[in-house]
């Protein structure tokens, strides 16, 4: 049996759905990408396990691409399966101030149930449009708070469908990074966070929301920051002064806003974006010293990222 044909029998619950050679461009806030050979949204906890399973068994690559906000794929596309959690994996439950949350939610949908419950810790998360899982795994932050700082425990996915559940230090959180890459999957997490007055979070999630659509891109197609921020630094500065806001490869353009950001203009290709991910880096390390790591992460290229 191929195994395309075996990973069709797994599922099999309202809410979980498969297609075969889907575009993942259409999946991707880049807009960019080739076609996966399966790409499968998740419902149920009992066919995360059973896929877990079958990836070990058949030795077949798998991507969880949550909301594809922080993703960069191969014009190739990607040779296995990606995942999208959704259904019972997106849940949200209140207990108080504490808040167990499914990592295909997406951050927006939390910041905002959250700023109505009289709930703080998460409103810088309205403006970033990825998943939880997403935001735990690269430790998702903007206006100086960072999500691991509301985590009290992480549920995560052996490669054998087991649950196993990290305190917040196992989780390893730095700065846009932690230990959760090394699991099959993160399924979800508790946070705990802070009562207050609804109308005063919902007014600081909504400043910060309005300072990031006045200077952040937009309208236009991209993966937002692209580079990490160097120790006491910023990444957008040295772009800036680095002369490079504006300079375009093929349909790839860095942001006249904000330089920390590559926009897709014109049916930019991959290789477009990385072409002009190595020209910034090379003209920024000429001009200022620093050498600028990538935040965005990458699918369907090889160690070399080509």
């Amino acid at each position: 049996m191929d195994w395309k044909d075996a990973v069709s029998e797994i599922i099999t619950q309202p809410g979980s759905r498969i297609r075969f050679r889907e575009p993942l461009a259409k999946h991707t806030h880049f807009g960019i990408g080739g076609e996966a050979t399966a790409y499968i949204e998740i419902s149920t906890v009992s066919e995360l396990a059973a896929l877990a399973r079958f990836h070990k068994q058949w030795d077949v690559p798998v991507a969880i691409i949550g909301r594809g906000s922080n993703l960069l794929v191969s014009d190739t596309g990607f040779k296995g399966i990606s995942i999208r959690l959704v259904g019972a994996l997106a849940k949200l439950e209140v207990d108080g101030k504490v808040v167990s949350v499914g990592a295909g939610l997406s951050l927006p949908k939390l910041s905002k149930t959250m700023s109505r419950g009289g709930l703080s810790g998460v409103e810088f998360a309205f403006g970033i449009p990825g998943s939880v899982g997403g935001a735990l795994i690269m430790n998702a932050g903007a206006w100086g708070s960072n999500f691991g700082d509301v985590v009290r425990n992480v549920t995560v996915m052996n490669d054998t469908g087991e649950l196993i559940t990290l305190t917040h230090d196992e989780a390893r959180f730095e700065y846009r990074h932690s230990g959760l890459d090394a699991y099959f999957c993160v399924t979800g997490a508790t946070l705990e966070l802070e009562p207050g007055d609804a109308d005063a979070i919902t007014a600081q999630m909504q400043a910060f929301y309005k300072q990031k659509v006045e200077t952040q891109p937009f309208a236009e197609e991209n993966a937002g920051c692209m580079f990490k921020n160097p120790p006491g630094d910023s990444a957008g500065r040295l772009i800036d002064i680095s002369g490079l806001k504006g300079y375009r490869i093929g349909g790839a353009e860095v942001s006249t806003v904000h330089g920390n950001f590559i926009l897709n203009i014109d049916n930019a290709t991959a290789e477009d974006v990385l072409k002009l991910v190595a020209y910034i880096q090379a003209q920024v390390r000429e001009k200022t010293g620093v050498s600028l790591q990538t935040e965005v992460k990458r699918l369907g290229f090889d160690a070399k990222g080509e």
